[in-house]
C-alpha cells in the first residue's frame, strides 16, 4: 500500500532488536521527565538510579555467563530486558531496594543460560526475573510503565514495533480476547462497563504488555495459529487473575505460563553451524553453505535468527533474520545473501567468514510454508533475494519427487541478479515452470520477460490466476505492490501469502 511506504522504508531501517532499544529508551526518558513533573510517586533520582543498578548487573552476569559457556552474547539483548524490568519494577528508594533491581538484573541474564534446553531459553528473561522477586517476597511489579500518561505513546510506538515484526494476528487476538473478556466480567459484577474498561486500558500495563514483551520472539510459538492461541492464554490469564494458594496470576505470571505453551510447540535447540564454504551465485548474491553440528527440522520456507559471535561495532547487532535456503532433505544448510555497497558492519564480517568459521542460528518460525497448499495450483513471486524461500521449497520437492503445479515469476531489475539458475531448472522435472522477469525495459535476451510488474502483466504470465494461490516473497515495496495488483485481478486475500523483509 503505497500510504504505508514512508512508515516502511523509515521502520525497515532498523533490526527489530535495535528498533525495541530506541523505543524502550523512549519509554524511560518519558518516565524521568514525568517524575520531573511530579507525574510519577518515584523521584527522577530514584528512576536513574534503578536503572544503572538493572543494566549494570545484567550485563556483567549476560558477559560473565557467555564466556562461561562459550556462546555469543548480545548488548541489545541485556539493553532490552534491563528497560523492560526497569519500567515494570518498583523503582528503588534505598540501598536494600537497589541491590534487589541488581538482583533482579542478574536473574534476568541468568535465566536466558540456566532455565534453557539445547541453547533455546523458555522464559521471557524480565517476566522471570519480575516473578522470581515476586513470589520471593525480594521485590514488586508495580508495572509502573500503565500509568495512564504513557498511553498514547506505548500506544503509538508499541503498534509500530507490531507492524515492524508482522505480529498484528497476535495482537489483535490478545486484545480482542482481553477487551471482551474483562467487559464481561464488568458487566457481572454490576460495574458501570464505561469508565471500568477505561481504566483498564489506559491505567494499566496491558498496552506494554502486548505490545513489547508477548511479542518477543524468543519465547513465543514459531507459526501464526499457536502464536495467536499464545495470545488468547495468556489474556484470559492476564484479565482473570486467577490464585493457586500462593501464586497470583500477575501479568508477568500470566505471561509465563504462556511461555510454557510456546516452548511445548517450539523447537527447543539452538544450532551451531561450521562453513564449509561460500558460492557466488548472481552478481551480488552468495550463498554460505554450512554444516550443522545436530540435525534439525524446519518446513521449506521457513526463516531462523542468525548471531554471528563476534563482529566489529555494527548499529544493528549481531543478530539478523535469515530465510533457510535450503530443502530439510539436504545435509548442509545454505544461506542465501545478497550485498549492497556499501555493506553493514553484519554482513562485511559474514562476507570475510573462511571455511571452519561458526556461526550461531535459532528461532525456527514462518508461515510462508506448502503447508496446507500441497499439490495445490500454485504460483510463486520471487522479487530479488525473495528467492531464497523458494528455492528452498522447489528443491525440497525436487528431492520428494512431489509433482506440482507451480509458476514461478523470478523478477530482478539486473539480469545478472538471478541465482539458483540449476535448482530452479531441475524443479522443471516436477512441474515447476520458473518465468524470468527483467524490469529494465532496454534488456532483451531470449526466454526472459521484459516487463514492469503490474496487474496486465500478471494476468498474462499466469491466465488461470483465479485458480491459484499466490506466494510473494521480497522487499516490503515490492510484496505490497503486487497484493495490489492481484487484489485489481480479483484474487482472494485468502489465496495469497506473503513473506516481507523486515530489514537487515
Amino acid at each position: 500500500m503505497k500510504y504505508l511506504e514512508p512508515i516502511d522504508n523509515l521502520l525497515n531501517r532498523f533490526t527489530m532488536y535495535r528498533l525495541l532499544v530506541y523505543v524502550l529508551s523512549i519509554y524511560a526518558v518519558l518516565g524521568v521527565g514525568f517524575a520531573f513533573a511530579g507525574r510519577l510517586s518515584a523521584t527522577p533520582t530514584e528512576l536513574v538510579m534503578s536503572l544503572a543498578a538493572i543494566l549494570i548487573a545484567a550485563y556483567v552476569t549476560d558477559r560473565g555467563l557467555g564466556r562461561f559457556f562459550h556462546v555469543p552474547t548480545n548488548m541489545e539483548s541485556s539493553l532490552i530486558t534491563s528497560l523492560i524490568l526497569f519500567l515494570i519494577l518498583n523503582p528503588a528508594d534505598s540501598v536494600s531496594s537497589v541491590l534487589i533491581l541488581a538482583l533482579a538484573g542478574a536473574i534476568s541474564s541468568a535465566s536466558k543460560f540456566l532455565i534453557a534446553w539445547n541453547g533455546k531459553h523458555i522464559f521471557n528473561p524480565a517476566a522471570f526475573a519480575a516473578a522470581t522477586l515476586s513470589l520471593t517476597g525480594l521485590g514488586v511489579t508495580s508495572w509502573w510503565i500503565g500509568n495512564s500518561w504513557f498511553w498514547p505513546v506505548t500506544a503509538l510506538l508499541g503498534l509500530a514495533i507490531v507492524y515492524k515484526i508482522r505480529r498484528l494476528p497476535l495482537l489483535i487476538t490478545f486484545s480482542v480476547v482481553a477487551v471482551l473478556l474483562q467487559a464481561f466480567l464488568f458487566m457481572h459484577a454490576g460495574r458501570d462497563v464505561g469508565d471500568a474498561m477505561k481504566n483498564a486500558l489506559f491505567s494499566s500495563p496491558i498496552i506494554f504488555l502486548s505490545s513489547i514483551m508477548l511479542t518477543e520472539p524468543a519465547t513465543m510459538p514459531p507459526r501464526r495459529l499457536q502464536q495467536m492461541f499464545f495470545g488468547a492464554l495468556v489474556a484470559v490469564l492476564y484479565v482473570t487473575s486467577w490464585e493457586f494458594g500462593p501464586l497470583v496470576i500477575y501479568p508477568e505470571v500470566a505471561l509465563l505460563i504462556g511461555n510454557l505453551f510456546a516452548y511445548a510447540v517450539s523447537p527447543k535447540y539452538r544450532v551451531r553451524l561450521k562453513l564449509k564454504e561460500t558460492r557466488r551465485v548472481s552478481d551480488r548474491v552468495y550463498d554460505y553453505v554450512f554444516q550443522p553440528d545436530r540435525p534439525f527440522k524446519f518446513l521449506p520456507g521457513q526463516y531462523m535468527e542468525w548471531t554471528l559471535p563476534r563482529i566489529p561495532y555494527d548499529s544493528r547487532g549481531n543478530r539478523r533474520t535469515f530465510t533457510i535456503a535450503s530443502s530439510p532433505t539436504e545435509q548442509d544448510v545454505h544461506l542465501g545473501i545478497k550485498y549492497y555497497e556499501p555493506a553493514s558492519m553484519y554482513k562485511a564480517s559474514l562476507m570475510e567468514m573462511k571455511p571452519g568459521d561458526m556461526v550461531y542460528a535459532s528461532q525456527i518460525a514462518g508461515n510462508f510454508t506448502l503447508k496446507g497448499n500441497e499439490g495445490k495450483k500454485l504460483a510463486f513471486i520471487a522479487g530479488g533475494i525473495g528467492i531464497t524461500p523458494f528455492r528452498s521449497m522447489v528443491k525440497y520437492l525436487t528431492d520428494t519427487q512431489k509433482m506440482s503445479d507451480i509458476v514461478l515469476l523470478y523478477v530482478v531489475s539486473d539480469p545478472h541478479e538471478f541465482a539458483y539458475a540449476q535448482q530452479l531448472r531441475d524443479a522443471a522435472a516436477v512441474g515447476v515452470k520458473t518465468i524470468p522477469i527483467v524490469t529494465d525495459l532496454a534488456y532483451q535476451a531470449p526466454g526472459v520477460v521484459t516487463a514492469k510488474l503490474d496487474a496486465n502483466t500478471l494476468s498474462q504470465l499466469v491466465p488461470d490466476f483465479t485458480e491459484r494461490t499466490f506466494y510473494v516473497s521480497g522487499p516490503n515495496v515490492m510484496v505490497d505492490g503486487t497484493k495490489h495488483y492481484l487484489y485489481q485481478l480479483g484474487v482472494l486475500p485468502t489465496r495469497i501469502r506473503t513473506d516481507h523483509f523486515s530489514g537487515y
